[in-house]
């Protein structure tokens, strides 16, 4: 299988696995220096490094915002393209938050791999949205590097 296919193989486990709720094995598809890049001005938003950061601090804090009765990641799903070392993907999220306001979301992702592990993403979305629906205390004082998204 070329390189091209086995990244393409990965991000599709990544998407199956966040609609199915399976964060173990998204997690285990992240390098643990993993970088999230995250557009927007927001304490959501910057450059997050390290599992520990992202899945222990941000997604965390992404999570206790949503009505988990009604929020679904990933239902709809598409990679756009793949290469040998990028695959770029869409995601659908929808759903509604804890304050009541509903959440459609439309995700672009920009994934660099090496070595069969994610080593840095690129997240693109409506963040005027992620400001109405995200409760910034979740975060408990954390935030991304704030800045220009870096490249």
């Amino acid at each position: 299988m070329s390189k091209t296919n086995k990244n393409r193989k990965i991000m599709e486990t990544y998407y199956k696995s966040i609609s199915n709720g399976d964060f173990d094995k998204v997690t285990s598809l992240m390098d643990k220096n993993v970088k999230f890049h995250i557009i927007g001005e927001s304490p959501f938003s910057g450059c997050w490094e390290g599992k520990e950061n992202v899945y222990g601090v941000l997604v965390p804090a992404v999570v206790a915002s949503l009505d988990q009765n009604t929020v679904v990641f990933a239902e709809n799903w598409k990679i756009m393209c793949a290469d040998d070392e990028r695959v770029t993907g869409l995601m659908s999220a929808e759903g509604k938050s804890l304050n009541g306001e509903i959440m459609d979301q439309t995700y672009c992702h920009i994934f660099k791999i090496e070595d069969s592990k994610i080593i840095e993403v690129y997240e693109f979305m409506d963040t005027a949205q992620n400001e109405k629906t995200l409760n910034v205390e979740n975060l408990n004082g954390h935030s991304g590097e704030i800045g220009p998204m870096k490249f």
